[in-house]
């Protein structure tokens, strides 16, 4: 029997990482008997059943942080329940109704709980910013998963719903300025993460809900400062500034290729631009604010294969490679593809590339999904020689095959989750353009 076309069908979705559609026509291949699919549905959907076993962390009344990176557990662990109950919806929609609706319940359970709450941040210190990032943009994949979703009893599908407006109505006036100010005021992973968020948060929420954020001004040495007269304080919007959505994306947009190209500045005690080097992807595909975790930060080599060094740049890569996703899917893959034609600097590729080379622990799997997909499409499309050379000196390591080795296929429940499910393809396959949604 022939699978459907899904991906010609409607969907109010717009599509971060997938889509509905996407993910019915992998449960039809995993149901035609496809082992790549059948190995990353089951994997999936093992967790996501797993999870409803769990119980639910418990809603917060105010969001404040610590520094550790799992404060507080209804984020981090609730990000990857969320994010997994939305994808096991639209890969049990066809065949088994009765629990699609129960995953698709228990998500939006999850992304309605904070909103329901009137769940406040306390502050722009410690952890809060950083947090806020790494994990709430699961929240927005999950509900624009559940999109064309129906709840029972209701008359309109989630998109539409007076939930999904008082979730974009929180993330405007509760959450965005949070990442907002990380992507401007830091260079490092904590900007990586923010950029992605803000970008997410603007393309889901576009003009549906006011986004309020701080001023942002450039000092005499070109870092970005919070304007005094806009703090936009936690708490309040009487001193915000409110943006629009598609000014916000395509500065977060902006600030990756300012970041990666060494234009963006950030002058404190730890950072590499406070201490003479400077901030950016080297053209040798080094991230000078991640090794100095734990070497200086002009090293070129990690001797270390899973020490800070390693660690922290495959943290700040997978952010800036879910944002090069994002943006493909409206349409843009120059985060992909970009190198600055002046100094070399910027390249994502070179990124991975540089890990590679210096054979560190690869343990960012959905990342390498991604990378693997998007560049053996790009191979066979870029017209730039030299490019399409380092592109295929990249995928010649076998990327999938890095994971299978290491055991850690199909990718599972993390940062960023279920690459292979979401990113995998087959030997005999080629890999296509995913669905896309305009621009805001």
């Amino acid at each position: 029997m022939p699978i459907p076309d899904f991906l010609a069908l409607p969907t109010l979705a717009r599509g971060y990482l997938t889509t509905p559609n996407e993910l019915r026509r992998i449960a039809a291949l995993a149901r035609a008997g496809t082992d790549l699919y059948k190995a990353a549905v089951k994997a999936e959907l093992g967790y996501a059943r797993d999870a409803l076993g769990q119980d639910a962390p418990r809603v917060p009344d105010t969001l404040k942080f610590d520094d550790d990176i799992n404060t507080p557990p209804y984020l981090s662990t609730g990000s990857k329940y969320v994010y997994a109950w939305a994808l096991a919806y639209n890969l049990l929609r066809d065949t088994e109704p009765e629990q699609a609706e129960a995953y698709a319940q228990r998500a939006h359970d999850l992304i309605m709980g904070m909103p329901d709450q009137g769940t406040q941040v306390r502050n722009y210190e410690n952890n809060t910013r950083l947090n806020i990032s790494v994990y709430t943009q699961n929240f927005v994949y999950a509900a624009d998963l559940l999109a064309d979703w129906t709840p029972r009893g209701q008359q309109r599908p989630f998109a539409s719903s007076a939930d999904a407006r008082k979730f974009k109505q929180w993330l405007g006036a509760e959450i965005i300025r949070y990442p907002y100010n990380a992507a401007h005021t830091r260079v490092n992973n904590w900007s990586a993460w923010a950029r992605l968020t803000t970008a997410v948060i603007a393309d889901y929420v576009g003009d549906d809900a006011p986004l309020y954020v701080q001023g942002m001004l450039k000092d005499a040495d070109g870092a970005y400062q919070v304007d005094p007269e806009s703090p936009c304080d936690s708490g309040e919007t009487q001193t915000c500034l409110k943006m629009a959505a598609h000014v916000m994306y395509a500065d977060a947009i902006q600030l990756h290729f300012d970041m990666v190209d060494g234009k963006l500045y950030e002058f404190s005690f730890s950072s590499c631009d406070g201490n003479g080097s400077k901030s950016m992807i080297r053209p040798d595909g080094g991230i000078p604010d991640e090794l100095r975790r734990q070497y200086d930060c002009d090293t070129t080599t990690i001797a270390d294969s899973y020490g800070a060094a390693a660690r922290y740049s495959q943290f700040a890569l997978e952010a800036m490679t879910s944002l090069a996703e994002l943006a493909w899917r409206r349409g843009d893959a120059s985060i992909y593809t970009h190198i600055d034609s002046a100094t070399s600097r910027g390249a994502l590729w070179r990124a991975i590339q540089f890990l590679i080379d210096n054979r560190v622990t690869l343990t960012r799997g959905s990342m390498l999904e991604m990378i693997n997909r998007f560049y053996t499409y790009q191979a066979g499309a870029e017209q730039d020689g030299a490019k399409r050379a380092e592109y295929q000196k990249l995928l010649s390591h076998d990327l999938p095959g890095i994971l299978r080795r290491q055991d850690d296929w199909p990718v599972g429940a993390a940062f960023v989750s279920f690459g292979t499910l979401t990113h995998g393809f087959g030997a005999m396959e080629m890999p296509q353009p995913p669905p896309k949604a305009p621009a805001r």
